[in-house]
């Protein structure tokens, strides 16, 4: 039978440079549109005023670590290239191990540019799901090498300039700084920033490189995707929407998926909540999935409301019948939805451990340094949720392999709809 959906409700400087040595590239000349001395002077007010405004930016990191880091990059900055400084400055900002605190690579004062490659790590690997025409080879191919640096080692080299509190977000970000050339440069993985070249490994375990050229920040380019998008699974439709339901009609499911806590302008969400309650109590439903596994969080209590309600109706909140899809995107504000519903509910969470730390840092304002503009975001609250130690672990954990990803499938969904999932809640 086939299914029918209804869609509804729409540094260390000894770290730093061994790092160059990495691929053994050759130093560019120095460029800068700053004075070494102001860059210094945004080393020192960050230095400054980063423990001053931070919650407890000592918590992992020693300020005796921290302030040996900020010397050593101070003494360095005379042999640097800017984006060489802020790399360093990124270094620095991740020591304190807050993924809420951190310098952003797209912000526009970096000036950092991006391969047109989209990457994704599957439980086999790092894989291209989107590029440009002119690089379509790579499309569904596995990266194997950026330069002359393996993949893993690139993966090791990007961790240490990345915000984290656990592995699954590095997971998640990596894949944006390992297309960033300026950051690959600093970190010694490629010899030139005017290009750069990435080894695949195909589906036929044929090895081929493709020399790449970097997008300059701000120009829009239109990527193609690897999996046809009439081809996607229901979860991955609508990511771009902040949430929205669906009916599978001859599942008697109703998948809900939030994907951004924030009010939609044509439909806030107490109406939209109210609206997929109605549809819940006048259709059959024997399953009711809510997916935040694409969530990077917003504001807590819009959601607060729904979970009363679902709390209320023992018809659905069953084991068995209330499900919670969770992955290493869900952070910040939904970490603190799904520990509210782990703790409210009986439904059974599944999926991956999540990029967020249900015990963390948050409510981010912003710095900004006087100097070269460059902004980071830095913690002004401690949330203390749980017992969990770096991640949300799932009652049941289901990888997400390239040839699920590529042939459409998602193997989480699949798992819940299928009838022995009843018997395993």
């Amino acid at each position: 039978m086939r299914t029918k959906i209804i869609l509804t409700g729409i540094f260390f400087l000894a770290a730093y440079c061994s790092s160059l040595l990495l691929s053994g590239c050759a130093r560019l000349p120095q460029t800068s549109s700053l004075p070494e001395e102001k860059w210094r002077e945004d080393l020192r007010y960050l230095a400054t005023e980063l423990p001053r405004l931070h919650k407890n930016a000592f918590f992992q990191v020693t300020q005796k670590e921290f302030e040996q880091a900020v010397q050593e990059l101070d003494e360095a900055i005379p042999s640097l290239q800017e984006h060489e400084i802020i790399v360093g400055f990124m270094r620095i900002v991740a020591m304190l191990g807050d993924a809420h605190t951190g310098l952003s690579i797209s912000h526009k004062a970096t000036g950092f540019r991006t391969y047109p490659l989209r990457l994704y790590w599957f439980s086999d690997g790092l894989y291209v799901t989107d590029t440009v025409p002119a690089y379509r080879r790579a499309l569904g191919a596995r990266l194997i090498q950026i330069g002359e640096t393996d993949v893993e080692k690139a993966y090791t080299a990007v961790r240490n300039v990345i915000p984290h509190e656990n592995e699954a977000w590095v997971k998640y970000l990596s894949p944006k700084y390992l297309v960033t050339p300026e950051i690959l440069h600093a970190l010694g993985i490629i010899p030139d920033l005017r290009a750069g070249r990435f080894t695949f490994e195909d589906g036929n375990g044929t090895l081929f490189s493709l020399e790449m050229r970097s997008v300059p920040p701000g120009n829009q380019v239109d990527l193609l995707p690897a999996v046809d998008p009439a081809k996607l699974p229901l979860s991955n439709i609508k990511k771009g929407v902040n949430y929205w339901y669906a009916y599978i009609e001859d599942k008697q499911t109703l998948y809900f998926q939030y994907n951004k806590c924030s009010n939609r302008d044509e439909k806030p969400f107490t109406e939209f909540s109210k609206e997929m309650l109605s549809f819940l109590d006048q259709y059959p439903v024997e399953k009711f999935i809510i997916d935040i596994r694409y969530n990077g969080g917003g504001d807590s209590s819009l959601l607060r409301p729904l979970i009363t309600e679902i709390k209320n109706r023992p018809g659905i909140n069953q084991k068995g019948r209330l499900f919670v899809l969770v992955g290493r995107n869900t952070f910040s504000s939904a970490i603190i939805n799904a520990i509210e519903l782990r703790n409210q509910t009986s439904a059974i969470f599944v999926g991956e451990p999540t990029g967020g730390n249900p015990n963390h840092f948050g409510h981010p304002e912003v710095l900004r340094l006087p100097n070269s503009a460059l902004e980071l975001s830095y913690s002004t609250k401690y949330f203390n949720l749980s017992n969990d130690e770096s991640s949300l672990i799932p009652d049941i954990t289901v990888p997400l392999s390239s040839a699920d990803y590529f042939a459409g499938r998602d193997p989480v969904l699949e798992k819940i709809l299928s009838s022995l999932m009843v018997t395993e809640g």
